[in-house]
């Protein structure tokens, strides 16, 4: 068995089950921490959404949490000046 070298979750033949479709709920995509780690960027890791969630009040109902809301917070710690130089 193989482990995703973005996610880490165990691979199938299929590929990641990260990659799937994330779900539609209330107006808005919604995902696992390792489903939104594959949509926003080459650098996120699992331990920075999960970071947000308690850091930077992510939302996240029973694990799922909004792909617009992650967007928004990954996007505003990429250009803070404080913690790691990240490409813009």
């Amino acid at each position: 068995m193989t482990r995703c070298p973005r996610c880490a979750l165990t691979c199938t033949a299929a590929g990641c089950p990260a990659t799937a479709p994330l779900s539609w709920y209330a107006g808005r995509e919604w995902g696992t921490a390792q489903q939104l780690v594959h949509r926003l960027g080459d650098d996120v890791t699992v331990a920075m959404v999960r970071r947000w969630r308690d850091r930077d009040g992510l939302t996240t109902h029973a694990g799922y949490s909004p792909l617009d809301e992650a967007a928004r917070i990954e996007a505003a710690k990429r250009l803070s000046p404080r913690g790691r130089p990240r490409p813009t």
